[in-house]
């Protein structure tokens, strides 16, 4: 097994100047606040509860991300985790279809030739370890919200990456006006919304709460039959309600009895859908629609600029991909104001890295 102190040297062979999260934590945060535009998974809560929840599937995880220097200041960030048992060893978070690098998050006009460099030995660092590790290969992605490939994607495929698959995410813009929002909202649902909040009770837990907090905890493990993770993981995203980084969306009856919740992650630029549960006795009632409204809502009003819902599935042959989970895209996409592609890329060591 892989050793910290000897993946570094790895690092430092591939020619990146770096140090491990928790060595360069004031600098992590540093980078965070140099970017204007930082995706709720370079946030240092929500890459504390990744580490966690993979570490409870597999006790050779580690937790491998860096702070990235470019003459001794720190230009970048990059969640990452290690799991030598696995064919695909590095990843940043899982999709429906397995394991995914996200590309580092480098400061605000940071220079571009500076980036290529870095990028280049990024790569040399990940194809190193996978072969190294006898994995088969390490997959990544690039959302396209601009419409240009940027320089991870663009340098991926110079550095013979393949093809693996095109995704799609779902957000909502949340620099719109609400009635701009509203209009984007699929027409069937806007009236559900208005019926639901006569009947029912929306409220936005965005500090520490035990008792709340143990209800929703109590709820998720009443509709998933058992306890699905660690209580570790539970605490962490409690913290992050503490801490001003998440809030809880929840729906109760007249009885005070919760029948349904939403857990929003945040950086300081988006918000990000992480967990849900619900009621699976009241499937005709429109407790979706008010968390899902309510969350935007509360998002716009924390000052937030985009709203992360989740992948859009289709009818694909995909043994990862239920039935369910494309109608529950589907009804998901119903308060999404855009949907973009994301691209995704795989490496797998050539015969001299083997």
């Amino acid at each position: 097994m892989f050793t910290p102190s000897e993946i570094k040297k790895i690092i430092e062979d591939s020619g990146l100047s770096s140090l491990y999260r928790e060595e360069g934590k004031s600098d992590w945060k540093k980078v965070i606040n140099n970017c204007s535009i930082v995706p709720t998974v370079y946030s240092w809560h929500f890459v504390d509860y990744n580490t966690v929840y993979f570490r409870s599937f597999s006790d050779s995880s580690l937790d491998i991300s860096l702070v990235l220097y470019n003459d001794n200041k720190p230009c970048a960030v990059w969640p990452l985790v290690f799991d030598q048992k696995d064919k695909e060893p590095l990843k940043t978070v899982n999709n429906q279809y397995g394991g995914i690098v996200t590309p580092p998050l480098f400061i605000d006009n940071f220079p571009k030739k500076s980036q290529r460099r870095i990028i280049k030995s990024c790569f040399n660092f990940l194809n190193r370890l996978t072969s190294l590790s006898k994995g088969d290969c390490w997959r990544t992605n690039e959302l396209l919200t601009e419409g240009a490939a940027g320089q991870w994607h663009q340098l991926a495929l110079e550095q013979n990456a393949k093809l693996d698959r095109v995704n799609y995410e779902m957000y909502v813009d949340l620099s719109l006006s609400i009635d701009e929002i509203r209009s984007h909202i699929r027409k069937s649902f806007r009236p559900l919304v208005s019926s639901g909040l006569k009947k029912w009770k929306v409220t936005v837990m965005d500090q520490y709460c035990e008792e709340t907090w143990n209800r929703f905890k109590d709820l998720h493990k009443r509709v998933a039959g058992r306890v699905t993770r660690s209580i570790e993981t539970w605490n962490i995203q409690h913290q992050s309600i503490k801490s001003g980084n998440a809030f809880l969306v929840y729906v109760t009856g007249a009885d005070e009895v919760m029948v349904g919740g939403g857990y929003f992650d945040m950086s300081h630029y988006e918000c990000n859908y992480s967990v849900g549960s619900y009621d699976r006795d009241l499937p005709d009632e429109p407790i979706g629609h008010m968390i899902q409204y309510q969350a935007i809502l509360t998002a716009k009003e924390k000052g937030r600029k985009s709203y992360y819902i989740g992948d859009r599935f289709y009818h694909e042959k995909l043994p990862q991909v239920t039935e369910k989970r494309v109608q529950i895209s589907h009804f998901q996409q119903g308060f999404s104001t855009k949907v973009f592609p994301r691209v995704g890329l795989y490496f797998e060591p050539t015969e001299d890295q083997r």
